[in-house]
Formats: C-alpha cells, sequence, structure tokens
C-alpha cells in the first residue's frame, strides 16, 4: 500500500512539473550562418571546332562502273570486249570514288559536355544568441528564427540556494544552450 500511494505522489509531483513549463518568446540579438563547403555536381561544357564526317554514298562509283563498262564494251569483239568492258567498269569505278573522297572538309562546332564536382557554400545551421529575462544565451538551430524565438521556461525551486530559471528553445536538432 505504501509503494502505492509513493508512486501516485510521485505522478502527481511529475504531472506538476510538466504542466508548470511556459512556453514564452526571447528576444534575438544575432542569428550568424555556419556555411560549410560542399561538393555540388555541375556540368561543364565547351565547344570545339571540328571536321564533319563526309558522307559516302556511292553515287561516283555507281556511275563511274557504269560510264566504265559503256567505254570498254566500245573495244574489241568478242572475248576482248567482255574483258575490256570488265577493264571499264574497274577503272570507271575507281576513277569515279577517288573524285568523290575529295570534296573540301566542312568543319562544325560540337559542343562537350561533362559533369564535375564544384564546391559551393551552404548554410548549414544558424548560430543564435538570444536574450531572456535580462540573460543572454547560445543555440544553435537548423533555421534562422527571425526576430524573436520561441523558448519553454520551467521554474526551478527558488529555494535551493543558486537556483536559477534557464529558457529552453523547442528542439529541432542539433542545439544545445548555454551561458553567454
Amino acid at each position: 500500500m505504501n509503494k502505492r500511494w509513493i508512486r501516485m505522489v510521485l505522478a502527481a509531483s511529475a504531472g506538476a512539473a510538466v504542466s508548470a513549463m511556459a512556453q514564452e518568446r526571447a528576444l534575438v540579438l544575432s542569428a550568424v550562418p555556419v556555411v560549410q563547403q560542399r561538393a555540388v555536381a555541375q556540368q561543364v561544357c565547351r565547344i570545339a571546332q571540328e571536321v564533319a564526317p563526309q558522307v559516302d554514298t556511292g553515287t561516283g562509283a555507281l556511275l563511274g562502273t557504269v560510264a566504265g563498262g559503256v567505254v570498254g564494251n566500245r573495244f574489241g569483239s568478242g572475248e576482248g570486249r567482255a574483258l575490256a568492258t570488265l577493264f571499264g567498269v574497274v577503272l570507271g569505278a575507281l576513277w569515279s570514288e577517288r573524285i568523290e573522297d575529295r570534296p573540301v572538309p566542312q568543319m562544325q562546332q560540337v559542343r562537350h559536355c561533362t559533369l564535375q564536382g564544384v564546391l559551393q557554400p551552404q548554410v548549414v545551421a544558424y548560430d543564435v544568441h538570444y536574450q531572456y529575462a535580462g540573460r543572454q544565451y547560445r543555440v544553435q538551430l537548423p533555421q534562422d528564427p527571425g526576430p524573436t524565438l520561441s523558448v519553454q521556461v520551467m521554474p526551478s525551486n527558488s529555494m535551493q540556494p543558486g537556483a536559477r530559471t534557464q529558457p529552453t528553445p523547442p528542439r529541432s536538432g542539433g542545439e544545445g544552450n548555454f551561458d553567454h
């Protein structure tokens, strides 16, 4: 029975302590960004002059073959005519292929792009100095709090020597309190 009574008294006192906590506003004196260099992928491009690839249509070889065959067919008779025609076809194809391979080279602009890691400054937190009840405090927050800061205040037992109230900003990750 005594244990049950002690648990009820402890639970009631804990509830009273939580309900005595108050949400108030503190004056922000400064909020200084904490900046770190972070690697960011960035596309870097350059323009280069290059020779355009030449398209081989085969038209020259075809026309040369036909023209060589016609010219070769005019010479000789019988088996000699067949050899002259074959010789004309081969020479016409080779000669016309050489002519088609001699066009003036064309230059073109070609864009070459790569991804590179570039260091850029990024704000990762804010060192915040604030004032509450005539005292100054410092905390690091993930975002700029603006002109005022919401703090939770829990009164302490004033009967104990050296006891005082210290405000705590609401928890939003990565901050700590200490006197300035």
